[in-house]
């Protein structure tokens, strides 16, 4: 009898935080973070956002603020970033954000067919060694698991430092005759949306000198 392959999830990877968690943001996610937990039971409303990689939260804040009859869904591993949103969340008193702080491929499988109307994936890690390559999250099963979840004319928001990041993005996408590029051409990449605001990890960017692109693609077919 044949044994049965093991399916294994892609990695979401994990960054460790540089310093220690404190004692009120371990409390905050053993406690608080339960009350915003994404449970698939509990999203009935068929307006959602979903972003990937939130880092400290701050784009889902704006989102939160600004699309109130909205879902907004934000995954991410980072405990700091989750602790810093579930913080904010209590202090401005939103109650249309659910957090899912694991693995986002085990996600997809959570979330119904044709049920986003808009992703958005800001800065995520380009992994510039050739040996992390395998590690970043931008590849031909995202965008598979992505395509499956995305509504007709769903948008896709993707935001990057890297030069290098930005042209493997752009050939994923091109290669994939689902999706459209709405910018057309860099030079209108380099205005940052109305949807997204200055994050932490932006800020870093600007410090550095590096160029920001932000990319939207359109969900054809």
């Amino acid at each position: 009898m044949k044994k049965l392959k093991k399916t294994l999830q892609p990695l979401f990877y994990k960054k460790k935080p540089r310093r220690y968690l404190s004692k009120k943001q371990k409390k905050l996610l053993e406690f608080t973070l339960q009350k915003f937990l994404f449970k698939k039971k509990n999203i009935k409303s068929n307006k959602k956002f979903l972003e990937i990689g939130f880092g400290y939260g701050e784009n889902l804040i704006h989102l939160s603020k600004n699309n109130t009859e909205k879902i907004i869904i934000g995954c991410e591993v980072y405990e700091p970033g989750i602790a810093n949103l579930v913080k904010n969340i209590e202090v401005e008193n939103l109650e249309n954000i659910y957090i899912y702080p694991k693995n986002i491929f085990t996600l997809f499988d959570r979330l119904e067919k044709d049920s986003i109307e808009k992703i958005f994936i800001l800065y995520p890690d380009p992994w510039p060694k050739k040996k992390h390559f395998k590690r970043r999250l931008i590849t031909e099963i995202l965008l598979k698991k992505i395509h499956k979840i995305l509504k007709k004319d769903g948008l896709i928001f993707i935001s990057t430092d890297s030069t290098d990041y930005l042209n493997v993005i752009l050939i994923k996408f091109f290669l994939n005759k689902n999706f459209l590029w709405v910018n057309k051409k860099i030079t209108n990449c380099y205005k940052r949306p109305k949807e997204l605001i200055e994050s932490k990890y932006e800020k870093k960017a600007v410090i550095k000198g590096n160029k920001k692109y932000f990319l939207k693609f359109k969900k054809i077919s």
